[in-house]
């Protein structure tokens, strides 16, 4: 077997031609442990070429990645042939190792996980911003332009018109950071007549059937093969990844509402970056002393529309739809959220006004601002503790899902309380139309 070695972004690409039998994995750790002294901190693994895995080259891929786990350092296998996938498959560690299809996609996993360990290091020398009740510490993300992709349309679910036809099927591969309408099931009529709202994040999707019980019910696939999808009538996606990362620390157990939150990150936005043009999208993974939630009560179908024509949120059919809590449903729970905020003070005419206006609704639950409008969903577990350094959103969010007890999924109210909280912060610079919904079931 050769082993072809390049450096790209600091990381060394090692790509395997051949078979990778016993006999070769004895030789290829051979040759990494005479390069362990020259090698960078993280290694991807290129297998395009490789077209044979036995136990034994098995092997040697797991203490190589056993040793640089132990070292700190990042590892991904890249571009697996199909004998090669389903060899891992069948030895369990397909959800073990970081595989993923393209080397590019493994170097930047490499790279990610790298920038965060430097950004842990180099924790109490990063820039702050003081906000309400508190100060986040800044630290930085991706340089890649932000968005929110939409399918459907609001108005449909707010005069309860959808139909089978509207009904679309996603992925979870390609819902990783998304709100809306939805529910899960094999065929149309399992689902349609209880879907509800629903938040997918930390690769769980969650949502509140509007069957009569007000129980959350929620799947976590791990690993997603495309066989399982969620359906839905109305998604709102988070597209791009996160520009910019803020710890939130509050100055008193009390923290900040949601309202809040997104106030001073509108004004930060404003003062900071140029590029911000009135909308931002967030995930957060907060702990929340108090939360109020709304939830609908009924799937929002022509079947089930209001006599009269009107919208579901209309003040006649408003306490028969919907139900809101005045007093916190909740008190001192971890809490991952994704939602999506217009800034009202400004000018909004950089976006699409057709897919701008699918996403947001006055909620009459909602106390309104005349300066900002919200689209908040949360799902709830158990208070879970946050790591010494919180820099890596995706990691804190799979741990709190891993290691939480899951409590509840609610429309989240602007009046939400948290006093501590890693955002991700999207400067969403379009709204468009959402590409990977596959129309009918």
């Amino acid at each position: 077997m050769n082993i072809i070695e390049s450096i790209q972004d600091g990381i060394t690409i090692l790509r395997l031609e051949g078979r990778f039998d016993a006999f070769e994995a004895k030789s290829f750790m051979d040759t990494i442990r005479s390069k362990s002294s020259d090698l960078p901190m993280s290694i991807v693994l290129d297998m395009s070429v490789v077209n044979y895995l036995s136990s034994g080259g098995l092997r040697a891929i797991l203490t190589l990645y056993k040793s640089q786990r132990e070292r700190g350092m990042a590892f991904a296998l890249a571009c697996l042939q199909p004998y090669c996938g389903q060899v891992l498959r069948i030895a369990g560690f397909a959800d073990t190792l970081n595989v993923f299809e393209t080397q590019q996609d493994a170097v930047a996993h490499c790279r990610n996980l790298m920038h965060d360990k430097i950004m842990a290091e180099q924790w109490d020398n990063l820039s702050t911003y003081d906000i309400e009740h508190g100060r986040v510490r800044i630290i930085p993300g991706s340089d890649q332009p932000g968005a929110i992709e939409v399918m459907g349309h609001v108005n449909d679910v707010l005069f309860s018109r959808i139909t089978p036809a509207h009904l679309c099927s996603k992925r979870f591969s390609e819902t990783e950071f998304s709100i809306g309408l939805g529910g899960l099931g094999d065929r149309v009529k399992d689902y349609i007549g209880i879907m509800g709202e629903m938040i997918t994040i930390g690769g769980t999707m969650v949502w509140l059937p509007t069957d009569g019980h007000d129980t959350p019910d929620y799947l976590i696939p791990r690993a997603d093969h495309g066989e399982v999808t969620l359906r839905t009538g109305f998604n709102v996606s988070v597209a791009g990844g996160f520009n910019k990362f803020f710890h939130y620390k509050s100055a008193d157990a009390e923290g900040i509402t949601i309202g809040e939150l997104y106030r001073n990150l509108f004004n930060y936005a404003r003062q900071f970056h140029p590029e911000f043009k009135g909308a931002l999208a967030l995930a957060i993974r907060a702990q929340m002393p108090a939360v109020f939630g709304a939830g609908i009560k009924h799937s929002p179908i022509a079947e089930n529309a209001p006599g009269d024509g009107g919208m579901i949120t209309a003040p006649q059919h408003f306490t028969e739809w919907f139900e809101s809590d005045s007093a916190p449903r909740h008190e001192n729970v971890t809490g991952l959220i994704v939602g999506m905020g217009i800034d009202l003070t400004g000018t909004l005419s950089h976006y699409d006004e057709k897919q701008l206006g699918a996403v947001f609704y006055i909620n009459p639950a909602q106390k309104q601002s005349q300066k900002q409008m919200l689209h908040n969903h949360v799902v709830l577990f158990n208070r879970q503790p946050f790591t010494d350094h919180p820099v890596n959103l995706d990691w804190e969010i799979r741990r709190v899902v891993d290691d939480g007890d899951f409590i509840d999924m609610r429309h989240l109210l602007d009046n939400s309380r948290l006093n501590e909280a890693l955002v991700g912060v999207n400067f969403v610079q379009q709204f468009r139309p959402d590409p990977h919904g596959r129309q009918g079931m």
